[in-house]
């Protein structure tokens, strides 16, 4: 079995470079399948030519600047470059050969996302006459004895990864009569459009796209309908451009008739975007163990879009196709750490925004119970919560509500200091927050022991928490003890429920669910006396 897993690892080490090998193959054959389409249609658009036009509005210098440009690849099928030809009725100076029928200058090609360039070289050369003592055709040469041709190379160049550090050349030529005859026949296919790709460009930004057909007879009259605001297209040469003025998707139908007034027409969407944009969501302040989602907003761009961060804290993650940052941070940090966010929509080219924010996370802030208080009536009492926080970003402010009647938190401290005026039981709400935001509370329950016998109390309800269903008849009946006649009032009682000021019943039908803080109160001649409580509605 050793020995068998052993050859399994070995052949499968092997096998991986060879499927590299292959996929890499398999992409240069097809990029190259389509030059040698691109090729072809050139040395079409060169045989469609009357041959007394292959060399118009080629001037002398910039036809050797072409040929000294050239790629190997072409120089060695036609390696007598002194023969280049150009239009013997220009300045030797002369320029302008972009526009000639056979440009001096590349023609870019876009087919499936990969663009190529399309070369157009004329040079003359001399074929032998047939004879007796040479009854083949020989190559065709620099000797001037022969019968005078135009010799037409196409050459197509792209760039890909499994091509040459100088990049991959498809070449393909053609001979041409100089003759005023026609020597091709000229009954060509009608023309056929090259269909380009859903187009994508952005707002008040320079777009193009060169049109381009197979098959025809020159020259072509391209038209277009549809075309997004901003971009024209040019009837001789089929290239469409501008600056796009409007966003949106539009449907675009380019019609090409050559000159024996046949045509074809591609249909394609072109979408117009405003450029993408992202907003900086500002300073992120986190805790560990709470999880959350964060949006970072959005405008603009071509969908899909692609999202990556850098530096986002530990469990923490960017969703790729939407941007939402979401997971439950696991470490603190000292302090906030930087975060990048970007993303690249789908235009063509794409475009890639960035937004930088820092991003901190905490511990949670934490306020531990001190347990029930008790303390008797009149009595100065100090008890110190502060030492109860802990985590968060210090320092600390505190806030406290329902404390006993004549005492106060410090706000800096948390410490609970004064002197208790009544009675009977307290539920201190007592809220820390940090630096941060963060806080945490807990109620805290005071108990007011009588100072006396004449002192004020409530002696009944005795418990902290009260029950009652919701939609069904509910009533409790409070008692004192102290020097009367007695006055009673109540805040925080549950919806649908009243108290009697003279007995201090409490009746009626709550109405809704939920826990609420009733403080009861009464009050006699000289005093008073409060009990706080939970009312539960289930």
């Amino acid at each position: 079995m050793l020995v068998a897993i052993t050859i399994i690892g070995t052949v499968m080490a092997a096998a991986a470079p060879f499927m590299t090998r292959s996929l890499s193959l398999s992409a240069l054959q097809r990029t190259r399948q389509a030059a040698i389409q691109i090729a072809g249609d050139g040395l079409e658009r060169v045989r469609a030519l009357d041959p007394s036009s292959l060399l118009t509005g080629r001037g002398q210098a910039e036809v050797q600047a072409q040929w000294d440009a050239a790629p190997a690849e072409v120089t060695k099928l036609f390696p007598f470059t002194k023969e280049a030809a150009s239009d013997p009725m220009m300045a030797a100076a002369a320029l302008g050969g972009s526009t000639a029928p056979l440009p001096t200058q590349p023609v870019p090609v876009t087919i499936s996302n990969v663009a190529y360039k399309q070369n157009f070289y004329v040079g003359r050369c001399y074929q032998n006459k047939v004879t007796s003592a040479a009854p083949l055709i020989g190559t065709c040469g620099t000797t001037s004895t022969g019968l005078p041709f135009f010799w037409a190379v196409v050459s197509v160049t792209w760039q890909q990864n499994a091509c040459p550090s100088g990049g991959c050349v498809v070449v393909a030529s053609t001979l041409v009569s100089t003759g005023t005859d026609p020597v091709f026949d000229i009954n060509t296919a009608a023309p056929s459009i090259l269909d380009p790709v859903a187009q994508k460009s952005y707002l008040n930004q320079a777009a193009s796209l060169q049109m381009s057909a197979t098959g025809g007879r020159l020259p072509f009259t391209w038209s277009a309908t549809g075309l997004p605001a901003g971009l024209t297209i040019d009837p001789s040469s089929g290239l469409i451009s501008g600056t796009p003025t409007a966003g949106g998707t539009s449907t675009v139908s380019v019609k090409v008739v050559d000159r024996d007034k046949r045509a074809d027409t591609s249909t394609f969407t072109w979408t117009v975007a405003a450029p993408p944009t992202l907003t900086s969501p500002g300073a992120q302040v986190s805790r560990t163990g709470t999880a959350l989602s964060l949006a970072v907003a959005q405008t603009g761009g071509i969908a899909p879009f692609k999202w990556t961060q850098t530096g986002l804290p530990a469990g923490l993650t960017i969703d790729a196709a939407t941007g939402v940052i979401s997971g439950t941070p696991t470490t603190a940090n000292a302090s906030a750490v930087p975060v990048t966010v970007s993303v690249t929509d789908s235009g063509a080219p794409a475009q890639t925004v960035t937004v930088s924010f820092t991003w901190r996370v905490l511990t949670p802030v934490t306020l531990a119970s001190p347990g029930a208080q008790t303390a008797t009536n009149g009595t100065v009492v100090t008890y110190n919560l502060g030492a109860a926080a802990a985590g968060g970003l210090k320092p600390y402010s505190w806030v406290a509500t329902g404390l006993p009647d004549g005492t106060t938190i410090d706000a800096a401290t948390g410490n609970v200091t004064g002197r208790i005026t009544h009675g009977t039981r307290y539920i201190t709400t007592v809220t820390v927050t940090d630096a941060a935001g963060g806080s945490a509370t807990i109620d805290v329950i005071v108990s007011v022991t009588q100072n006396g016998p004449n002192d004020l109390r409530i002696t009944a309800p005795t418990g902290s928490t009260q029950t009652s269903a919701s939609g069904k008849a509910a009533s409790l009946t409070p008692a004192a003890a102290g020097t009367g006649p007695y006055t009673w009032s109540a805040t925080g009682l549950p919806a649908g429920l009243t108290i009697n000021s003279s007995t201090g019943a409490i009746t009626g039908t709550p109405t809704a669910k939920g826990t609420s803080k009733v403080t009861l109160t009464v009050k006699s001649a000289t005093t008073v006396a409060n009990l706080m409580f939970l009312w539960t509605v289930t």
